[in-house]
């Protein structure tokens, strides 16, 4: 039997992947520190990170600040870190009203943007040609070149896998067809993803807190209720393909029946179209006059605003039916929390205001831990930036898995 083992080009991305690694979770940071936290000696990093300087992937910043508590002598550490402008990311996300397409450095800092509404009338190849338009511009308009550009990393959200032709293919996704059609307008690397865990992953805050790296839960509110879960930087396994598992989760024993689900399911209770259903039902201008007046008797208008106005303006019946739903996502919430370990719960696509979401994070107080209700918080990426999670997924394989070599 032939034996094989590593090669040295495989060793030397392996040495600056994880090189990279430490800088993104710690950095700015000194080879001294490096070689520590790698336990490899000094001599070794500092020949492997002279070379990513040279190469442009790494920059010297200048010397660590002075400790006065310990002093020492000798040279001052010169700190390293990665120069985010070194390569460049393209990235999509197609969710169900909107297609996003962004460039960024390194650093997911936005450097141009633009987006297309979506409905049922939009063709697969409408959303394909806009992409190429919207990215090839983007290219042009920047002046970058190929060797500049990481790749294109493209997001789906599941309910739009079948418009799209996107389907499971030995138990994977299967992206083959998207990609190839891509590839025809656009002469640069592609990548695809679930949308929820690529928005997840861009929503990762990769620097370490105390040491360690935290999980976080990623709750994504669409015509699906999806999650991701971010297990210590990286997206947990179980959740690449299959986020819309959480919609099995109960949060209310023997409450609303769906077919294919359990009684009191998050799809029967928290979904968007059985929230707006049970708002509907309650809504009339005998039963809850003030929303009736607010939606000028059209239920089209029921939504995350006109329900607070109404709240806030007393109707109790719609405060009643507002606080069983936040008891129901308390319960969730706290699940979450306490089975994957997550002490931040990221929720994305609801819409909510601050002065909603103090609201609801006050009602979660009345019912668990303060310190689960200190957990949760919004997303930063709002509808116009979700392209972040095509850019994270380029990022991550292009640039960091690659340990930065082209």
């Amino acid at each position: 039997m032939e034996k094989r083992g590593i090669s040295k080009l495989d060793l030397k991305r392996r040495n600056r992947m994880q090189i990279l690694r430490i800088i993104r979770e710690y950095g700015p940071i000194s080879r001294v520190d490096v070689a520590s936290a790698l336990e490899i000696t000094r001599a070794a990093v500092t020949i492997i990170t002279n070379e990513m300087i040279e190469e442009g992937v790494l920059v010297e910043i200048g010397e660590a600040p002075v400790n006065t508590e310990k002093l020492q002598k000798g040279r001052r550490k010169i700190l390293i870190d990665i120069n985010v402008n070194s390569r460049f990311a393209l990235g999509a996300t197609v969710d169900e009203k909107e297609v996003t397409v962004g460039l960024t450095n390194l650093n997911s800092e936005v450097l141009d943007k633009s987006s297309m509404e979506i409905d049922d009338r939009t063709t697969s190849k409408d959303i394909i040609n806009y992409i190429i338009k919207a990215s090839n511009t983007m290219i042009e308009n920047s002046a970058l070149t190929k060797d500049n550009i990481l790749g294109l990393g493209v997001g789906v959200v599941p309910s739009m896998w079948g418009k799209l032709k996107i389907f499971y293919k030995d138990g994977v996704l299967d992206f083959g067809s998207f990609i190839e059609k891509l590839s025809a307008g656009l002469d640069v690397e592609i990548e695809c993803g679930n949308a929820i865990g690529l928005m997840a992953l861009a929503s990762n805050e990769f620097k370490a807190q105390n040491g360690y790296q935290k999980n976080s839960a990623f709750i994504h509110n669409g015509n699906q209720v999806n999650l991701a879960i971010i297990n210590k930087n990286e997206l947990s396994s179980d959740y690449i393909y299959y986020t819309s598992m959480i919609e099995k989760y109960i949060v209310a024993p023997n409450g609303k029946a769906i077919e294919g689900y359990p009684n009191g399911s998050v799809k029967a209770e928290l979904s968007k179209p059985a929230m707006l259903s049970a708002f509907c039902n309650i809504c009339s201008n005998d039963k809850t006059p003030i929303l009736w007046d607010i939606i000028k008797g059209d239920k089209k208008n029921i939504n995350v605003d006109t329900v607070f106005m109404a709240l806030m303006r007393g109707e109790e019946s719609v405060k009643n039916l507002v606080d069983d739903i936040i008891a129901k996502y308390t319960v969730l919430i706290n699940n979450i929390a306490i089975s994957h370990f997550a002490k931040k719960i990221i929720l994305h696509n609801y819409k909510l205001n601050e002065k909603q979401f103090d609201y609801i994070k006050r009602e979660m107080g009345r019912l668990v831990n303060e310190d689960i209700v200190d957990r949760v918080v919004l997303s930063k990426l709002d509808g116009k930036n979700n392209f972040l999670g095509g850019c994270a997924l380029i990022i991550q394989n292009g640039f960091y898995n690659k340990g930065g070599l082209q």
